[in-house]
């Protein structure tokens, strides 16, 4: 197992970052992030280098009333509309 430090970037999604490496762990301490897996340091530079945040998916409007249980329908009828 191999562990090797970078400064912190910009962005970092450690669960991401861990599973887009395949490696052991993405951990932090003081102002350092470590890698630590099979992979090179190269691997890990390249890597984090590729590392971007996935873009948000706003959800729909009917798709928010319904993780709640409602539909544009019910809302509305509950709205008296």
């Amino acid at each position: 197992m191999e562990k090797h430090e970078f400064d912190i970037p910009a962005f970092l999604d450690g669960t991401q970052l861990k599973a887009e490496l395949n490696c052991s762990d993405v951990y932090i301490h003081e102002d350092k992030l470590y890698i630590f897996g099979e992979l090179t340091k190269a691997e890990a530079t390249n890597g984090l280098k590729n590392h971007k945040e996935n873009p948000k998916i706003e959800l729909t409007i009917e798709q928010k009333l319904a993780s709640v249980g409602l539909s544009i329908e019910e809302l509305k009828a509950a709205l008296g509309l």
